[in-house]
């Protein structure tokens, strides 16, 4: 491998974790305005309803990797 191409991929910008950052400051957002209620499903729904096209796999990924989990209902 040549040596500029080895320094150009180490500095190039991680498009995806870019992309993620924008979608998580807009999941936590959702998850705060509904009181922690919402889960994977809720948050992709209502993604989608604000114009976004993401995955509801991303979105479960990195609500899992922020720590951001609904409330269940409880057992009866």
């Amino acid at each position: 491998m040549a040596r500029s191409t080895y320094y150009f991929e180490i500095n190039k910008n991680n498009v995806a974790a870019e992309r993620n950052q924008k979608i998580l400051e807009e999941i936590k957002r959702i998850f705060d305005e509904n009181k922690h209620r919402y889960g994977v499903r809720r948050v992709h729904q209502e993604l989608i309803n604000r114009g976004y096209q993401v995955n509801h796999k991303r979105v479960q990924r990195i609500m899992h990797e922020a720590g951001l989990a609904g409330k269940r209902p409880k057992e009866k």
